[in-house]
């Protein structure tokens, strides 16, 4: 059993690597239009939804702890609902995957190449995301749990540069209630941070009070988020809509302040790192819905699909990166709002106890 698991602490480092996705580099400036500096109480409302979903991730822990999730979705909704939720779940992190790379050959595009690399950049991601996949949960669980200190690093020095070019307080509550809701609507698929936990439910090994360490992590993750989004409108205040790379901006400011030369490599690499585990992390959660789907075909099968399907989702589809911005403002609220709360909804009615006063297990 053992060689085929993941610790509740490797399965809290994942979960700190897919709560930074997507949240450091674009997101504060795009909030920032639509709710101005309350986009900080925008992305806590939004973490506060998810942490709710990581707790019916507990329950259904507690409830069947050896289980996989497509026996439990089988054992409550039949055959055919469970396969139409892994369906939705294959589009969620295919869409996942394409956000985050979108988003980061942008921001490489703009601060590394100067110039276009599309084909340079899928000879270089594709193969390493793959090999993520092919090797397995535990291999990847320990190369996360080996670079996740020197990213925190990374992150933590960018936070602490920061700190010396900050402006003072930036101005909260100057937001209209619709404008605050319609903001945190439209920016909604960028979440979902811990639906990645339940493909994998059956590989997370739990010992005692273990559901407290998966816990500290998700909250290092939401920490780093939350002070990014701060500082960054701290320091930029009404122009934060113009920048668009927070991680490397809040560096940029104190670089001009201090003259302390590229700093900005600093969160360069730990963006680059960062987005590595992120891609296959959501190529992972692909992969293991296809084979709950097709229950025939291992998992080289669907590293094939998976990278057929992006190739041609992304040159036909997306394009430009503003298109992918396009669709996930647009039209991807709504398939979030079926995987980040209706289905977790649904599973948290499976979580609950068979009889009025029954008890879960200790550990959870």
């Amino acid at each position: 059993m053992k060689s085929t698991t993941i610790s509740a602490r490797q399965a809290g480092m994942i979960c700190t690597m897919s709560v930074l996705a997507n949240k450091i580099f674009l997101l504060p400036s795009l909030i920032y239009e639509g709710a101005k500096s309350d986009g900080l109480f925008v992305v806590l409302m939004l973490f506060i939804v998810d942490l709710f979903v990581l707790a019916t991730f507990f329950m259904l822990k507690a409830k069947y702890p050896n289980n996989t999730l497509d026996y439990i979705l089988e054992k409550h909704l039949g055959r055919f609902f469970s396969k139409l939720i892994y369906i939705v779940l294959m589009f969620f992190f295919l869409f996942k995957v394409l956000l985050t790379y979108s988003v980061v050959y942008a921001y490489l595009k703009g601060q590394v190449y100067q110039d276009e690399f599309a084909l340079l950049a899928l000879i270089s991601v594709i193969p390493v995301v793959n090999h993520a996949v092919v090797a397995g949960l535990r291999s990847f669980s320990r190369t996360v749990e080996l670079y996740f200190y020197a990213i925190s690093a990374g992150i933590l020095v960018c936070l602490a540069v920061a700190l010396v070019n900050n402006q003072g307080m930036p101005y909260f509550f100057n937001t209209s209630v619709p404008d605050f809701f319609g903001t945190a609507f439209k920016h909604i698929f960028t979440f979902g941070d811990y639906i990645f936990l339940f493909l994998i439910i059956d590989k997370v090994r739990m010992e005692k009070k273990e559901g407290k360490e998966l816990l500290k992590f998700a909250g290092i993750g939401i920490f780093f988020v939350l002070s990014i989004f701060f500082l960054f409108y701290s320091i930029y205040q009404i122009t934060a809509f113009m920048h668009n790379n927070a991680l490397t901006d809040i560096l940029s400011a104190s670089n001009q302040a201090t003259s302390v030369g590229r700093l900005d490599v600093i969160a360069m690499v730990t963006i680059m790192f960062l987005s590595y585990f992120q891609l296959s992390i959501f190529a992972f959660g692909f992969s293991e819905a296809f084979c709950n789907v097709f229950h025939k075909l291992n998992r080289g099968y669907s590293v094939a699909v998976f990278d057929v399907i992006f190739i041609v989702v992304y040159v036909i589809l997306v394009g430009r990166y503003e298109n992918m911005l396009l669709y996930t403002r647009n039209w991807l609220p709504y398939l979030a709002l079926v995987t980040n709360y209706l289905i977790p909804l649904m599973i948290f009615f499976m979580a609950l106890p068979r009889k009025k006063g029954a008890k879960y297990e200790k550990n959870y």
